[in-house]
């Protein structure tokens, strides 16, 4: 069992803790609903480990805001670090990759994100945070046309933080654009495998090291709908991906 085991994480009422294994190797994954407390899990990640982490996202958005208040140290207490992301993050849950390399946590991101790109990437080609350090960055819409610069980044990794965002998983309405339509496994399936995607997972399952995952049932239709999709995830993701049973 690796040092995550025995994690504090268990402290937080917000969080919920699955035991299970990556790879043959026992590893951890944490569910919240708002995506803002992964930072959280990610320092302490990166404290159990002894060096950042490269971030995996796959998510709708591109969550790449600026945080507008600083992180606190990495080596701050549990406690601290969950105040600054449930009080400081914004609520939008979009500034919460940056504030984790702002802090420490994150080295490098590689960002499968399907739409709603900012402006311009250019402040993330690489991305420098205010201690001067230089963070790169890959992008992709998908996993199909994962670019070089992504597999790159996630070859070069030492150590992996898997990160997913269950809106990934969800398509605005074309005929009422406020509704938000939930996949069904299939379409989750094609998603996480499309066509010749094994040696994409083969690269990237034995390097996580913590799994986080955001409910986000606001993004995601509500918290019926949320429920229904976490239900599909899981099966798809546990018992196909990581050939364990699901929660």
């Amino acid at each position: 069992m690796n040092s995550l085991s025995r994690s504090p994480l268990l402290q937080l009422a917000h969080v919920h803790r699955i035991g299970t294994r990556i790879g043959g190797q026992a590893r951890e994954v944490f569910v919240f609903d708002h995506h803002r407390s992964a930072f959280t899990v990610w320092c302490h990640a990166a404290q159990a480990l002894g060096a950042p982490l490269t971030l995996l996202s796959l998510d709708r958005h591109l969550d790449l805001g600026l945080p507008q208040a600083p992180p606190p140290e990495l080596s701050s207490t549990l406690e601290s670090l969950d105040a600054y992301a449930r009080l400081a993050l914004a609520p939008t849950n979009d500034d919460h990759i940056a504030a984790a390399m702002e802090a420490g946590a994150l080295a490098d991101a590689a960002l499968i994100a399907r739409s709603h790109a900012p402006p311009s990437l250019a402040a993330f080609q690489p991305y420098r945070d205010r201690a001067g350090r230089e963070h790169r960055c890959a992008f992709s819409a998908n996993l199909d046309g994962a670019s070089e610069d992504v597999l790159g980044l996630l070859q070069q990794a030492p150590a992996i933080a898997l990160d997913i965002d269950l809106d990934c998983f969800t398509t605005l309405s074309d005929a009422h654009p406020d509704e938000v339509l939930i996949w069904d496994r299939e379409l989750i399936e094609g998603f996480l495998f499309p066509p010749d995607s094994g040696p994409f997972w083969a690269t990237v399952l034995p390097k996580v090291q913590v799994v986080t995952l955001a409910r986000e049932p606001y993004h995601c239709g509500g918290l019926g709908r949320g429920a229904r999709l976490w239900l599909d995830f899981a099966e798809v993701f546990f018992r196909r991906l990581l050939e364990v049973p699901p929660p």
